[in-house]
């Protein structure tokens, strides 16, 4: 009976102990995670204004710029063109890089525009 005991008594301190290692283990490894968290710099993304979905009619598109007068040429053969005054946002790759007003002279499919903000390339969309 009593080498049984023991042995009970034993079993006892051999769970006790794994079930302490485990406990360690964990813990250990709750701060390895929530420090490999900390440590990681949380810098702000910079805002970039993302073209918007792609409803309606296609873009116009960059024909002609003249840095000189700060204008541009716009070809708007495959879609409606819009009032004269009217301010239309420019995208390069999806990506807002100005705008521009529309001015006469208005021909055909192609229509003059003061650049108003930013940075317009030949190749650039007008929406």
């Amino acid at each position: 009976m009593c080498a049984s005991r023991k042995g009970k008594e034993r079993m006892k301190l051999v769970h006790m102990r794994l079930w302490s290692e485990g406990l360690t283990l964990l813990a250990c490894a709750g701060l390895c995670l929530c420090a490999s968290g900390c440590a990681r710099e949380n810098k702000p993304k910079p805002a970039v204004q993302v073209a918007p979905a792609q409803i309606g009619p296609p873009p116009a598109t960059v024909r002609k710029v003249d840095v000189t007068y700060s204008f541009v040429v716009l070809d708007f053969s495959e879609r409606a063109m819009p009032p004269v005054g009217s301010r239309m946002t420019i995208y390069r790759n999806g990506v807002k890089v100005g705008e521009v007003q529309i001015t006469e002279p208005v021909r055909a499919q192609f229509a003059t525009a003061d650049i108003v903000a930013g940075d317009v390339q030949l190749g650039d969309e007008a929406r």
